[in-house]
């Protein structure tokens, strides 16, 4: 099982996607192959199924979370017209998991079998600095934990169960008291930081370079806070540029679909990895 995992770990990643498809390296997928491709014929897409299973039922790693989330909250419940996700974004010296965008700023901080929960008490501290909402996710063995530590806080707990169903153990209530307005303008980007200030000032600081980022902060953090929180989930969502492909990513198997949404793929890396799917073994 070892063996297994560590073959799985490996394969479900976005290197090692893009070089199997584009056959440049395809020996870890040949290696899957052996490992479960069935007696009939199969497709490449039904071994990548295979293969995501046992992930399932032997190694719920990061990515399996990840992929979870991503299939059931953002693909099961919104839309990518209106929603979007960002995972492993630095928020107050913290690095939060998964992030859907949708209205709010739903963040997502995942604590696998695999994980302890030294750091959740910090790194709730630091994703309210920048958002509103905060849910755990976790698994049976580490359930009492969770609850325990969160006890009388407005985070949120989710059981990802063994039938990979996501159960609400406790929904996420709303938490601003802690915003900082330092917190969320160090979220943003350059262009982003200055469209806001533009937008709310209708300048930006005539400051000299060494100066110039201290400056936008000053600027911002005279801003609403109310006004700054919006502003940086507006930002954030455009960083996503998966919604003119949708339809495409449906036709994704479930098991890579994480790794693609947030490749960046344009139309003709949808065509050229659906083409590989549908190849048979």
């Amino acid at each position: 099982m070892a063996t297994d995992s560590a073959l799985l770990s490996r394969f479900f990643t976005l290197s090692a996607l893009n070089r199997t498809v584009a056959n440049s390296d395809a020996s870890l997928f040949h290696k899957i192959q052996e490992r479960f491709q069935s007696r009939e014929e199969m497709t490449n897409a039904a071994v990548i199924r295979r293969a995501y299973e046992q992930l399932g039922k032997d190694y719920r790693n990061e990515y399996f979370y990840k992929n979870t989330l991503l299939n059931k909250i953002l693909l099961g419940r919104h839309s990518m017209k209106t929603s979007a996700a960002l995972r492993e974004l630095p928020v107050a010296g913290s690095i939060l998991d998964f992030l859907v965008i949708n209205g709010i700023g739903q963040v997502y901080e995942i604590k696998t079998g695999l994980d302890n929960l030294e750091r959740l008490p910090g790194q709730l501290n630091s994703y309210y600095q920048a958002f509103k909402y905060v849910t755990i996710v976790t698994d049976e063995s580490h359930l009492q934990g969770v609850t325990a530590l969160l006890a009388n806080t407005d985070a949120g707990i989710i059981l990802l169960t063994k039938r990979t169903t996501l159960h609400v153990v406790q929904e996420a209530q709303e938490h601003p008291q802690q915003l900082s307005r330092q917190a969320m303008f160090k979220t943003l980007r350059k262009p982003e930081y200055e469209a806001v200030l533009a937008s709310e000032y209708s300048q930006l600081p005539t400051v000299d370079q060494f100066h110039y980022y201290r400056e936008c902060l000053h600027w911002f953090e005279q801003l609403d806070i109310e006004v700054c929180h919006q502003a940086m989930l507006k930002a954030l969502k455009k960083r996503s540029q998966s919604a003119q492909h949708e339809a495409l990513l449906k036709q994704v198997p479930v098991a890579l679909r994480e790794l693609v949404y947030f490749a960046g793929y344009r139309e003709k890396d949808y065509v050229r990895l659906l083409e590989f799917l549908d190849q048979p073994i």
